[in-house]
């Protein structure tokens, strides 16, 4: 994964609401199996093994996620076990058909929660997290990014 990815990553969690949390989860998982993908082709064994191994570490923290007190739990646990499976597959066979068949369960679910996230009141979940306000300001020969600085940088003082 590219630095910038991680970067927006980053961002998108220190403002994210619980649900919106579950949707970047599911975005790394596709990111990671790009990567995986990628490392396949090029027959770089090492970096495919540690991109199955983030795609596990995703899918294992969306396991943690669940409230299984509620009805689609079970049935999102189930999901999640399979994919768990497949990643297993992938790495034993060095293949990429698991993961395509993780993509094709994930996306879908990715595209449901996304639809939640409006309905989502709640704030962020990370509380004193650094504002991201970013703006552009046009000087006479060059263009300037400024953002809002909070000093406590996640600190509650």
């Amino acid at each position: 994964m590219q630095d910038t990815l991680k970067q927006e990553f980053t961002r998108r969690i220190s403002m994210a609401n619980s649900t919106e949390l579950i949707v970047i989860l599911y975005d790394m998982v596709l990111a990671y199996s790009d990567d995986a993908e990628e490392a396949l082709k090029e027959d770089r064994d090492h970096d495919f093994y540690v991109s199955i191994s983030r795609m596990r570490n995703c899918v294992n923290e969306l396991m943690c996620s669940l409230h299984m007190e509620y009805e689609p739990a079970s049935a999102l646990l189930s999901l999640y076990r399979y994919c768990m499976r497949k990643l297993g597959a992938a790495g034993v066979r060095r293949s990429i058909e698991p993961i395509d068949e993780i993509r094709n369960i994930i996306r879908p679910l990715r595209e449901s929660y996304s639809g939640l996230v409006e309905l989502n009141t709640s704030g962020p979940v990370m509380g004193n997290s650094e504002s991201v306000i970013a703006g552009l300001t046009y000087g006479k020969n060059d263009i300037n990014e400024n953002f809002v600085n909070n000093i406590n940088r996640g600190m509650l003082v």
